[in-house]
C-alpha cells in the first residue's frame, strides 16, 4: 500500500469538520462516563477499568489519528493530557477517585489507536467522505 495515498485521502477531507466534532463528542461521551456520580458497576474482573480507558482511548486515537494524520506526536500529547485531566477532575470531584494507572491505560490506548491509522486503519473514513462529500457538493 502506498502511504502517500493513504495521507493523500485523510488530509483533504471534505466534511472536517464534521468528522472533528463526531471525535469531540467522543472525548465528551468519555468525560460524561468518568465523571457521573454512580458509574454501572464493572463485573469483577481485576482491573477491567484499565480495559475500558485504554479501549476508549484506542478509538479516539485511532479517529483523530485518521482525520488530523500527520500530527501523530500532537494528537498524542493531546490526547494524554485529557486522560490525565479527566483523572484530576475525578480527584476533584469528592466522588471518583483520580488514578495514575488510568491515565497510563489512556496514553497506551491512545498510543495504539494511533499506531493503527498510521498503518491504514481509518482508510475507511477517507472513502466515506469522500462518497458523502461529493454527494452533498453536487446538490449544491
Amino acid at each position: 500500500m502506498n502511504d502517500t495515498r493513504v495521507a493523500d485521502t485523510t488530509s483533504r477531507l471534505r466534511l472536517f469538520r464534521f468528522w472533528f466534532a463526531l471525535g469531540l463528542m467522543g472525548c465528551g461521551l468519555f468525560l460524561f462516563g468518568c465523571l457521573m456520580h454512580n458509574p454501572p458497576s464493572e463485573p469483577g474482573i481485576p482491573y477491567f477499568d484499565k480495559l475500558e480507558h485504554s479501549g476508549a482511548f484506542l478509538l479516539l486515537g485511532a479517529w483523530f489519528g485518521g482525520i488530523l494524520r500527520p500530527r501523530f506526536w500532537s494528537v498524542l500529547l493531546v490526547l494524554s493530557a485529557f486522560g490525565a485531566l479527566t483523572e484530576v477532575l475525578q480527584w476533584y470531584s469528592g466522588y471518583r477517585d483520580g488514578d495514575p494507572l488510568d491515565w497510563l491505560a489512556d496514553t497506551t490506548g491512545a498510543m495504539v489507536g494511533l499506531t493503527l491509522a498510521r498503518l491504514g486503519a481509518m482508510q475507511w473514513l477517507g472513502y466515506i467522505d469522500g462518497r458523502f462529500g461529493t454527494a452533498g457538493n453536487r446538490a449544491r
